[in-house]
């Protein structure tokens, strides 16, 4: 948590709320004599191409389709459904 004046608010807006959004950092600005204020992300970011990317990796990585090919991979894996391979001519050689 981060507590600033509304002062410093104004001298670097973009530094804080970019703290707020990328680092989930909470910004606190007091202000005079009208009390504290906090700064939140609003809750659609999809303006922002740098968050935009981010939600689209997140909402395939979270379809449920996806989910379960990761979970069989990992069971492959700890079962020892796997090939080893050195080289590209080997791994094509074990592909139908």
């Amino acid at each position: 948590m981060i507590e600033i004046t509304s002062t410093e608010l104004r001298r670097n807006m973009i530094k804080y709320f970019d703290l707020t959004v990328e680092k989930k950092e909470q910004v606190i600005v007091r202000l005079r004599n009208r009390g504290a204020f906090t700064i939140t992300p609003a809750i659609d970011t999809r303006h922002c191409k740098r968050i935009a990317k981010k939600t689209e990796l997140e909402a395939y990585l979270d379809q449920p389709e996806v989910q379960q090919s990761i979970l069989r991979a990992r069971e492959d894996v700890k079962a020892g459904r796997v090939r080893n391979f050195t080289t590209l001519k080997q791994f094509w050689q074990g592909i139908p």
